[in-house]
């Protein structure tokens, strides 16, 4: 073939935060090039974005809460949740072979 066959990449799914959005404007055919490479990275903008959502929750609610029964005190549940998120989130980023820098996509 002469004819060099150019891809039409998809929008960013929009239940993405704007941050991921970003992120997926700049990074889908430039470093993300195959749909296997894109349903991957798309996990990871999901995993990120969950991460945050549960930073955010612990930052208002609070890192412990007590038991309305017993007044045992208890780690946050979304404390799990942002941990999983994260981790989650740097191994699909490595798995892909992207370099993250927070302070580019803010």
């Amino acid at each position: 073939m002469t004819e060099e066959h150019i891809l039409e990449w998809p929008e960013p799914p929009e239940h993405l935060s704007k941050r991921s959005q970003a992120l997926w404007l700049e990074l889908v055919g430039e470093n993300v090039k195959s749909p296997q490479k894109l349903t991957l990275f798309q996990t990871a903008l999901e995993a990120l974005d969950r991460a945050d959502e549960a930073k955010a929750l612990v930052d208002s609610e609070g890192l412990t809460f007590k038991t309305k029964t017993t007044g045992a005190v208890h780690v946050h549940p979304a404390v799990k949740v942002e941990k999983d998120s994260r981790a989650l989130f740097a191994r699909l980023w490595t798995q892909l072979s992207l370099t993250y820098d927070p302070h580019n996509w803010r």
